[in-house]
């Protein structure tokens, strides 16, 4: 893929910052903010739109390449709508994400030991993070929404293991960092333990949803998934 498609996204990502100063409190209820934090994620599905109609590079197939394309649509109308309420937001993010699972694709289960492994760290994750939560509503929001995180990084481990290929590990790589993303933005939603909690939470997201849009931009997968 042309690397010069990725400035636009960096120049996004300095922008959400630098005009929204979000560097240690969260961006104000606003349609400023709702514009200036999607764009990165805009100008990601672009990317991937545009990446698969350059007749010298051989992308994913089509099935894989719009449920990723989906996935980030729903996802940026996610971060749109958690500015001014959270849980729509999340509804709509955990929505991206089954688009997510969609494309990384349900078989071959891989390994025991690789889904054991998710599902350990699944369940420390309750008790760890879920179990400090307030209100029950608050605790079955989050809990649905890291399960479907865990699930999502599982499967992308299994394409990897299956493909071991750059776009296979940028999936990978993307899934893993979202769940470093979402238990920052818990912890410092409700914990409040660090002062730039809100720019390291938006730069992983911004990091995951990078990575998992580069998966569908490189080249042809020998895994050919269920077309």
């Amino acid at each position: 893929m042309p690397v010069w498609k990725l400035i636009g996204f960096v120049i996004y990502v300095i922008l959400y910052y630098s005009v929204l100063d979000a560097y240690t409190v969260w961006p104000v209820a606003s349609l400023k903010s709702v514009f200036f934090k999607t764009m990165p994620i805009m100008h990601l599905i672009f990317v991937v739109i545009s990446t698969s109609m350059d007749e010298d590079i051989k992308p994913k197939n089509s099935r894989y390449r719009w449920n990723i394309a989906f996935g980030l649509i729903a996802c940026g109308i996610g971060d749109g709508w958690v500015v001014f309420v959270d849980f729509p937001g999340v509804l709509m993010s955990s929505i991206g994400h089954l688009f997510y699972i969609r494309a990384f694709g349900i078989r071959p289960l891989g390994s025991g030991p690789v889904a054991a492994s998710f599902a350990v760290a699944a369940v420390a994750a309750y008790f760890l993070i879920i179990d400090m939560l307030p209100v029950l509503m608050v605790k079955v929001t989050v809990g649905i929404y890291l399960l479907v995180l865990f699930t999502v990084a599982w499967r992308s481990m299994v394409v990897l293991q299956n493909e071991r290929s750059f776009d296979s590990f940028f999936a990978c790589f993307g899934s893993i960092v979202f769940i470093a993303s979402a238990v920052l933005c818990i912890v410092t939603k409700f914990r409040e333990l660090f002062n730039q909690g809100p720019f390291w939470v938006m730069l992983t997201y911004y990091v995951a949803q990078l990575g998992i849009a580069l998966s569908a931009c490189n080249s042809h997968s020998i895994y050919d998934k269920r077309e």
